[in-house]
């Protein structure tokens, strides 16, 4: 009876997530990369710095309706971890901040992938219970996923992945994504006994889903330059990875075309790391070289922004 009040609540924000993604994404239509995704391959996405404008508030969202562990901590910054060991979400408060306009690029949602169903169905009945506003949940096919924001209104999306086996690709071999309604019944079914206790260990930043100006020059930047592969576009969405994933970054232009980069001190993402191979890092420095792009290296770390001013730090992946 308590799992089905809780799929009664939440039913009612389900349409919401309809406003903000597209009800189907396609390749392009030139053929991609048939590449199978493995499920065991290294993570892409490292971690994120967010601005926030209380670092109290947001560790309390964080730690306790989130999940995060505090790794390290001082006045004004904190480092979380949901392993107690690898950092993947930072926090700075901004003490002169501005709040971010809503037609700026920036982040539309950074995405926590938990390894079960069931981890997924703990964390949702934890944020339900708690009466914190759940701002949509959906099935995306190769994917099923919780929407919410922080109290800075940084977009967050809590996942967790089919089997790969299970994602469907179109003719180009691009994946055929869905926005269709999510089970809860078989969702909360998941849980037998345990109750949540926060993010599980091997919890990491799966995707990030930014907000650009442009969807070509963002598809120059990403794909023709740091060697990313598209694996879905329409004329208002790009979405590419590696490895063959479903994405590692999301991009639209949703809000509007051409909009302007946000205030350097306003709240939200100030950057994100994604891991390269050596080859891999080496290739994308010399793209980057070879079209006069500004950017900055030190010690094998490139930080360079993309077209709608989002900052990326590149990183070697280390084994």
């Amino acid at each position: 009876m308590k799992n089905m009040m809780i799929i009664s609540v939440i039913i009612i924000f389900t349409i919401v997530v309809t406003l903000f993604l597209f009800l189907k994404k396609e390749g392009r239509d030139d053929d991609m990369s048939m590449e199978t995704y493995t499920g065991v391959m290294e993570p892409r996405i490292g971690y994120l710095e967010l601005q926030v404008s209380n670092l109290d508030q947001s560790l309390t969202f964080y730690e306790e309706l989130i999940g995060f562990q505090v790794l390290e901590r001082d006045e004004k910054t904190a480092k979380l971890t949901t392993d107690g060991l690898v950092p993947q979400l930072l926090l700075i408060e901004e003490e002169t901040y501005v709040e971010r306009p809503l037609r700026s690029t920036g982040l539309y949602h950074f995405a926590i992938l938990v390894p079960t169903r069931e981890d997924l169905a703990l964390s949702t009945k934890h944020l339900i219970e708690s009466g914190y506003p759940v701002q949509g949940a959906a099935d995306h096919q190769y994917s099923e996923a919780l929407y919410l924001a922080d109290p800075d209104n940084n977009g967050i999306e809590i996942y967790v992945d089919r089997d790969p086996k299970q994602w469907i690709r179109d003719d180009n071999g691009g994946y055929v994504g869905a926005t269709d309604p999510l089970n809860f019944e078989s969702l909360f079914a998941e849980i037998n006994e345990n109750t949540w206790t926060g993010l599980p260990s091997a919890t990491r930043i799966g995707h990030m889903h930014l907000q650009v100006s442009d969807i070509e020059e963002s598809e120059i930047f990403y794909v023709e330059i740091l060697g990313l592969n598209i694996v879905a576009k329409e004329n208002h969405m790009l979405f590419v990875s590696k490895d063959a994933y479903h994405h590692h970054i999301g991009m639209n232009i949703w809000a509007g075309k051409g909009l302007s980069a946000p205030p350097k001190h306003a709240l939200g993402l100030k950057y994100f790391t994604l891991h390269f191979t050596e080859e891999e890092y080496k290739s994308a420095k010399a793209n980057l070289d070879h079209l006069n792009y500004n950017y900055l290296e030190n010690s094998q770390e490139i930080t360079v922004e993309d077209p709608a001013g989002n900052t990326i730090k590149l990183l070697i992946k280390r084994d």
